[in-house]
């Protein structure tokens, strides 16, 4: 007795059977099969969505002209029209939503952030002036998710730069899908896909005591060897992913030290460095800052090197520029941006102390001719093996170009038959060699 159903695999075929049906599906052909399957629900669907309304395509058009407005409304199914209305509505109060909780937050932020800089920190240019005059404490780009400040007018500050990334909070699909992804693939998201915040304070090297103080004229040469090192307190908590993603930070050597809160450690290009903001932040308790910002600081670091690798000498050579960057998460209470204040305070003061020493020729200056002769081999090094990666790039990309060449040059041979010739030649050639060689032997 043949049973009710049963399944025979033979290489890569299937066959099912039963009494009533005999089916035989080639793997091969399963894409499109499950292509079909897929179309034919979408068919079922679209069906449905018709058949809302077949009482209504049912009356014919002298039914409906003897119908009211009122009725011609009532015998109408409105399903699908609601639905798609109730879809745009939701796109359209996420989207004000979204760019509403930007505009709160950045303004929540900014506006006192300002303030600090030009009341307490005394700069004399904060924010961005328009055509008409009107002075703005702050930038907004990209639909409210880029967020930045400016200020000016310094002894020892060339300029002072925030600014902020939000999250796209008007666009729900866009954030889901960067959440999904990241997800997946974590090296497919953009490193600026996070809320944060960053301030990055520029040394001017210039220091006056008073307004009617002498300029010292020095400046540049000052920037060009006093500012070069590499010097950091780093989070331990995001203290892998910043030396990933910030090139300067990958040439430093990482320790702890007791004049450290635990939470923090250091990442300087040389461990006499260590010291530097504690040396120069006099008059601030420094670690009582750290603690206290330890979920929401990820560094401060003093540097002159670029965020991302240089591909070549040029490019290493501009973009070396010394400044200080706070990097931290996004503030968001009173108590973050009360802190972050601090922390842009104790970076301005410990450049001010810095700069005040360098102008004056203090004995105790912590850059000494030693240490500016280890930092310029460091760099000196580094720069070599840039430029050792730059040639061997360009060596490939020309031998790439040179193969190129020769395979579009053996096309065009083939095509006019000349290539034939050449084999013959090369192969009458290599037979010649052959028999010379068997008539030495013999």
């Amino acid at each position: 007795m043949e049973p009710e159903s049963c399944c025979y695999i033979v290489g890569e075929t299937h066959s099912v059977r039963s009494p009533a049906l005999t089916r035989t599906i080639d793997l091969k052909q399963s894409p499109p099969v499950i292509m079909s399957s897929y179309l034919e629900a979408l068919s079922k669907h679209m069906e449905a969505v018709n058949d809302l309304n077949a009482y209504y395509n049912s009356l014919s058009y002298e039914q409906l002209k003897a119908m009211t407005f009122l009725e011609r409304v009532q015998a109408y199914n409105w399903t699908f029209e609601l639905f798609a209305f109730a879809v745009l509505a939701i796109v359209i109060g996420s989207f004000a939503y979204g760019n509403a909780a930007n505009k709160s937050r950045a303004k929540k932020f900014f506006t006192p952030m300002s303030e600090y800089l030009k009341n307490d920190l005394n700069f004399a240019r904060v924010g961005f002036r328009t055509a008409d005059g009107t002075v703005l404490p702050y930038m907004v780009q990209h639909a409210n998710t880029w967020l930045s400040t400016f200020a000016t007018g310094r002894s020892a500050i060339d300029s002072v730069s925030v600014r902020a990334h939000l999250l796209p909070r008007n666009n729900p699909m866009s954030m889901l899908m960067d959440f999904v992804v990241g997800l997946a693939f974590p090296s497919l998201v953009n490193n600026d896909s996070n809320e944060y915040c960053e301030v990055i304070v520029k040394p001017n090297g210039i220091y006056v005591a008073t307004e009617n103080s002498k300029i010292n004229t020095n400046a540049q040469e000052l920037l060009a060897s006093k500012f070069k090192f590499i010097t950091s307190i780093v989070n331990k908590s995001f203290m892998s992913d910043a030396r990933d993603k910030n090139y300067f930070l990958s040439l430093t050597l990482t320790s702890e030290n007791n004049t450290l809160s635990e939470e923090y450690v250091y990442m300087s290009e040389l461990n006499q460095l260590n010291t530097f903001i504690m040396h120069y932040a006099k008059g601030k308790d420094v670690n009582e800052i750290l603690q206290k910002a330890t979920k929401f600081l990820q560094f401060i670091s003093f540097t002159d090197l670029p965020v991302d690798r240089p591909l070549s000498a040029a490019e290493w050579e501009a973009k070396q520029e010394p400044r200080v960057i706070i990097r931290s998460n996004f503030p968001t209470s009173q108590f973050e941006i009360d802190l972050l204040k601090e922390i842009t305070s104790l970076v301005v003061e410990v450049v001010d102390n810095f700069t005040r020493d360098l102008v004056n020729k203090t004995p105790d200056l912590l850059i000494t001719a030693e240490f500016q002769k280890k930092a310029k081999h460091l760099r000196t090094q580094e720069l070599s093996k840039i430029v050792k990666e730059a040639k061997e790039a360009e060596a490939e990309e020309l031998k790439e170009k040179r193969q190129d060449a020769e395979r579009q040059r053996i096309r065009q041979l083939r095509k006019t038959g000349e290539q034939e010739k050449i084999d013959r030649k090369m192969k009458e050639k290599r037979e010649r060699r052959m028999r010379n060689k068997q008539k030495q032997r013999m």
